[in-house]
């Protein structure tokens, strides 16, 4: 009985759902390009959420990318590296290693018969070598397979002749069976049969002008002290050159060549220390999961074939990844912000058309509800509709996702379309389908709730009466008040989650407890509140515009009136023009304040849209390198606004490693060779971990304060090439100075001069003096504690610059013997403040550079013109976005709006007017959410920023940064852009005449 009983009223449901269905389907066919568009507007949010998760979730360590590493008859590669054995086993993932490592110079990396112990005894390891950037010439004498020393006396008697026929390459050197599988299969020529002979790439060749059969030199320069994840080879063969006959070519851009062993390999056979090994697992057994960490306790890790595709292990048996909780903290307000927000843009997006929608089958309602239909079942008829369209635009929209993930994940992640399927969540694909179904119901509750209150008799007439909007002085007064007071409400919530203490969390533990979960909900709550207000605010602007239009030409008026009279379609489209032009807005004030968090971290040589250094990036000598760039420079000023240049020097550094027996040596140089450190006063100095606060460190009179790391000033210093100096320590002339392009480069310059010194650090400026820390390299970083002596000199602070920078001149008078040069500062026509150069110069040497003079680099700071175009692209699409509701809002007024052209017409309106009308309907929209959603994406900013600020988000996060003209450029673009859109939508149709009822 009660089975039955439930199937009987199920049944009943089913009936009564039947006919609204069937009702909603007709007026969506009938109407059908606004069922196109509302199906648009749920599709194109589903099938971006899809992609978007697609390539977030895609496999960080890419799988394919790792299989594709191992040649094709290997079973793995294995590296060696020379991080000193400890208790901690090499933590790597199943595709390599989980980032970069330090190598130790004295340790001995796993040797053959360690791994060979490891791996199947089916399989043997077959050794290759890969080397750091080197030097490629055709401009030597060497004959191929012959070898000899270089060094400075070398690279000395080169010449401007010889710098053009010089480029940058590495060479991958292996044995006969290795290099067979990891060579290439040359276009041209053939492999190498012996040591005398070596293939290039295409690119290379290009370059030196090289084909098969002519002979080129490649130089291992001195070592710079940097090391990659090949450990110190650069530092065995520095200073060693030999020669080979090119006996193929590789169709591939890049720079690089392989021979075989005899150069590289025997060096370091004889100097094996700190140099990380490579080898190919060659045979039939696998190299399984088990024998890979087992490696891993000699500090060694494998790329296998077996653990990349049959044996890939669970997550219980691969090591835990460590979890920045703060960051992920930071990354759950993002999150947050971002899906309440784009729900909402959605939301607000389709509830136009179901309002539109009420309106265009008014009679059909009224008809059915003097039938004997209930408010219910009208309700349902429009429910049907935001239903179907839910499930449609949901379907649609997934698969249209589906197939952008196929094409655009694999090539952008490089990963393979398996892994894209093993990497994404498919139950979120479901939680997408059936949150659009829920966007749909939910944009009709208001065109639902209006048809429950419809009055037959009202809908039957031809021109029904106007909305009664308002029930009274009071509820117009609550109307008008209720916008300003959730505005409050979020404000103090989003207050209170400011005030709050921050949640005690450590790495790996985000749970937080309960701190956590009340700023969380704060969050959540003042969002909601934000949100409510500006709908609300959006409907009082719509009442008082309509109040205040009075006095506006007619266009305006009437597109002023028309808003009022039809707010359930106009308060949702302007809504949606707001929120979306307050996220984009709120996403550039996140980009500028991250940009400019980082760069309140950072030094940089050079700064402005005027100025600009080079450098060589492969060091040999002063003098050579010298030469290699200004080289450059003169053949640039051909055809570049070149005015002036300086050079840049740094303090030398002793060698990183003198070899095996040459202890003596190094103690010499260390002792020879001066450091130099500018010093925070006695009382400010921070003790223990804590480090210096970055206000204090950019802004002249800020207090210093101590705080943990992640909060404090980091220092990095970028710029400038990879040399063998200490280019903490900059020595340079006033002139020099003066390239550098910062603001008060000339008052810095004038310090320098009269034998002072700059700083980049505000508090180490006290009465116009530094105290400076003088020091041999044989010991720590100077300090007040192991300083030999401490001086104290005039100093200047510059915002930005490198931490220290003083004239050759006082460099000499404190003890510095030997200096290294880095580069030259290089000036463009309008530095002065005339001419019209600028950025555009910059990148058009910089891509001269890269194209013509493979041994030279750049450094610029643009700032945030210097971001790629990527960074912005969510802007972009959200004003995109803000034009599409733009312009849909005026298509569906359109329909609503053609019985009055018609009269308009028809008292004598002209076709120039009707279009104006348009263009005042659009206006309106615009004037309502453009200005507010401004003011309430740099609201939310601010708020986000702050909310960073107060977590210690990975910075200090000090400034908030609008980034102003791009603002100003957005809010412009957008404006213009959708009135002439505008004027191309609301051309007046032909058929104005014709009247027609609905």
């Amino acid at each position: 009985m009660i089975r039955s009983s439930l199937s009987e009223r199920m049944l009943t449901a089913c009936r009564r759902w039947r006919p609204a269905l069937r009702m909603g389907w007709r007026d969506a066919r009938r109407h059908l390009a606004r069922t196109v568009f509302s199906l648009l507007l749920v599709v194109v949010p589903v099938a971006a959420l899809i992609s978007g998760l697609a390539v977030t979730t895609a496999l960080r360590a890419n799988r394919q990318q790792a299989l594709d590493s191992i040649p094709p008859d290997a079973q793995g590669v294995i590296t060696a590296t020379a991080v000193r054995r400890g208790d901690e086993p090499f933590p790597q993932l199943p595709e390599g290693a989980p980032g970069v490592w330090v190598d130790d110079l004295s340790q001995q990396p796993a040797t053959v018969d360690e791994l060979q112990r490891i791996i199947p005894p089916e399989d043997t390891l077959l050794p290759f070598w890969k080397s750091p950037d080197l030097l490629a010439t055709t401009a030597t004498s060497m004959r191929p397979g012959e070898q000899s020393a270089a060094g400075e006396k070398v690279s000395a008697a080169a010449g401007k002749t010889d710098i053009a026929a010089t480029s940058v390459v590495t060479m991958t050197e292996a044995g006969a069976e290795a290099l067979d599988q990891l060579l290439p299969t040359p276009s041209s020529g053939s492999v190498p049969r012996d040591a005398t002979e070596l293939v290039v790439t295409t690119g290379l060749a290009e370059q030196l002008h090289l084909r098969v059969g002519d002979t080129i030199t490649i130089t291992a320069p001195p070592f710079q002290g940097h090391m990659s994840t090949d450990g110190r080879i650069g530092d065995v063969i520095e200073d060693s050159q030999r020669a080979w006959r090119v006996s193929g070519l590789v169709d591939d851009a890049g720079s690089h060549a392989w021979g075989l062993e005899g150069w590289m390999s025997r060096m370091v056979e004889q100097d094996p220390l700190g140099v990380d090994g490579h080898y190919l697992v060659m045979g039939s057994g696998p190299v399984t999961w088990a024998q890979a960490k087992s490696m891993n306790v000699l500090q060694a890790f494998v790329v296998s074939r077996h653990v990349l595709t049959d044996g890939y292990p669970p997550a219980d048996q691969r090591y835990p990844v460590r979890i920045d909780a703060q960051a992920a903290l930071a990354q759950a307000v993002a999150g947050i912000l971002t899906t309440v927000l784009g729900v909402v843009v959605v939301l607000f997006l389709v509830t136009p058309a179901f309002s539109v929608s009420t309106d265009q089958q008014r009679r059909t309602l009224g008809l059915a509800a003097a039938c004997g239909a209930s408010p219910r079942d009208l309700k349902r008829i429009v429910t049907s509709q935001g239903l179907i369209i839910g499930l449609c635009g949901g379907l649609i929209g997934t698969l249209l996702g589906f197939l952008a993930m196929l094409v655009a994940v694999p090539p952008l992640r490089h990963i393979s379309i398996p892994e894209v399927f093993g990497s994404f969540p498919w139950p979120m694909m479901a939680a997408v389908i059936a949150m659009a179904i829920i966007i749909g119901y939910v944009a009709t509750l208001m065109p639902a709730r209006r048809v429950g209150k419809l009055n037959p008799v009202e809908a039957l007439k031809d021109l029904p009466a106007a909305e009664r909007h308002g029930r009274g002085r009071m509820h117009a007064a609550a109307q008008y008040a209720s916008g300003p007071a959730l505005l409050v409400a979020a404000v103090a919530c989003g207050a209170a989650s400011l005030a709050l203490p921050t949640p005690a969390i450590t790495d790996g533990d985000v749970s937080g407890g309960g701190g956590t979960s009340l700023h969380m909900t704060l969050l959540v709550v003042t969002v909601v509140l934000a949100l409510a207000a500006l709908v609300q605010l959006v409907r009082g602007a719509t009442a008082w515009g309509s109040s205040i239009g009075r006095r506006a030409p007619l266009a305006l008026r009437l597109a002023c009136r028309d808003a009022a009279n039809h707010p359930h379609r106009f308060v949702p489209a302007a809504t949606a023009v707001l929120v979306t032009i307050a996220i984009a807005s709120y996403s550039l004030v996140l980009i500028g304040s991250a940009l400019a968090d980082q760069r309140d971290n950072e030094g940089l040589p050079v700064t402005g849209r005027n100025h600009m250094a080079l450098f060589a990036k492969v060091p040999i000598s002063n003098d050579y390198d010298r030469m290699v760039v200004t080289d450059a420079i003169d053949k640039l000023r051909a055809d570049h606004p070149i005015v002036d240049h300086h050079p840049i020097y740094a303090a030398a550094s002793p060698k990183a490693d003198y070899g095996q027996g040459n202890d003596a040596a190094q103690r010499r140089e260390s002792q020879r060779l001066l450091s130099a450190k500018a010093l925070l006063p006695q009382s400010e100095e921070c003790q223990g971990s804590l480090t210096q606060d970055v206000a204090s460190v950019i802004h002249p009179g800020t207090p210093v304060a101590c705080t943990d790391v992640r909060r404090g000033y980091r220092g990095n210093i970028a710029g400038l090439g990879l040399v063998n100096a200490d280019v903490e320590v900059l020595i340079i002339d006033g002139d020099a100075m003066r390239d550098s392009g910062y603001p008060n480069a000339d008052a810095a310059a004038k310090v320098l001069d009269e034998g002072g010194i700059v700083v980049n650090n505000a508090a180490q400026v006290v009465d116009g003096a530094t105290e400076l820390a003088v020091e041999p390299r044989d010991g720590d970083i100077p300090s007040r504690a192991n300083a030999d002596r401490i001086v104290t000199l005039r100093s200047v602070f510059v915002r930005g610059f490198y931490p220290l920078a003083m004239s050759g001149k006082t460099a000499r008078e404190l003890g510095f013997t030997e200096v290294r040069y880095i580069g030259e500062y290089v000036s463009l026509a309008g530095a002065d403040g005339h001419g019209l150069p600028g950025f555009m110069d910059m990148d058009g040497i910089t891509a001269a550079v890269d194209a013509k003079y493979p041994l030279v680099g750049t450094s610029q700071d643009k700032g945030v013109w210097g971001v790629s175009p990527i960074t912005f692209a969510q802007s972009a699409m959200l004003a995109l976005l803000a034009l599409a509701a733009t312009l849909i809002s005026l298509l569906l007024a359109r329909t609503q709006t053609r019985r009055d052209l018609s009269t308009m017409h028809a008292v004598g309106a002209s076709p120039r007017f009707l279009r104006r009308f348009g263009l005042a309907q659009a206006a309106v929209i615009l004037l309502t959410g453009v200005p507010g959603g401004m003011a309430a994406g740099l609201a939310l900013g601010w708020f986000h920023v702050a909310w960073n600020r107060r977590i210690g988000a990975d910075g200090a996060w000090l400034r908030t940064d609008p980034i102003w003209p791009m603002q100003l450029a957005l809010a412009i673009a957008v404006t213009l852009i959708a009135l002439a859109m505008a004027y191309l939508v609301t051309r007046p149709a032909r058929d104005l005449t014709r009247r027609s009822i609905d």
